[in-house]
This record gives C-alpha cells, structure tokens and sequence, in this order.
C-alpha cells in the first residue's frame, strides 16, 4: 500500500522530473541558441507541424537567433551551406549513417 500513497506517488515523480530536467541542461544542446522551451520539449515544434507552418517557423527562428537554431531537446537546424556539406556530404568524418541510406546509393555511391 505504500506504493500508491500520495507521497510515494509524488516524491518519484518530482525525482524523475529532476533526472529529466538535469539529462536537458547537461545535453551538448544546450549551448545552441532558440527557443528555452525547446529544450525541454519538441511540442511547440510538433504545434506548428499541425498547423502546417513549421518551415515558416523555423525560418522565423533563425531570423532570430541565427544560422543555427535548436529546434527540439534532440534537433538542431543549420542553414549555412559549410554545416549542410559536413553533415551530409562527409564520406568518413565522423557522422557515419546507417544502413538505411544505402538505399538511396546511385550507381554504388550514396546520393545522400
């Protein structure tokens, strides 16, 4: 019965949100500029998603804050073309993808 007592219930509650709240501002993330709420949740992101306007969004925010913009606890938008050519054009810097993309290779060689 101890378990389901109000105190129980709440006290792991509030050390889980803890644990959430400390994994959120001790991400590598946090350095990047945006919105403080993206942070902690991508629900603001999933907002305009359903209202059909994230790209105006995210355009607005790097309006804002620049040519990168943390747009969710686990997603960073980049818009200058030196970022975009290092992520997706690297061959073997260290952002190796999955097996998933070798199904966009163009005669053996990987188009994205």
């Amino acid at each position: 019965m101890f378990m389901f007592s109000p105190f129980f219930v709440g006290a792991v509650f509030a050390g889980l949100l803890a644990v959430y709240l400390v994994r959120c501002i001790s991400s590598p993330l946090w350095k990047f500029p945006g919105p403080r709420i993206s942070a902690f949740t991508s629900l603001l992101l999933k907002w305009h998603e359903l209202r059909a306007n994230r790209t105006k969004y995210i355009h607005g925010l790097h309006q804002m804050y620049g040519p990168v913009v943390r747009i969710a606890p686990n997603e960073v938008c980049f818009t200058s073309y030196v970022a975009v050519k290092e992520i997706y054009c690297s061959g073997g810097s260290g952002y190796d993808k999955t097996e998933f993309y070798d199904l966009f290779k163009v005669y053996g060689r990987r188009c994205v």
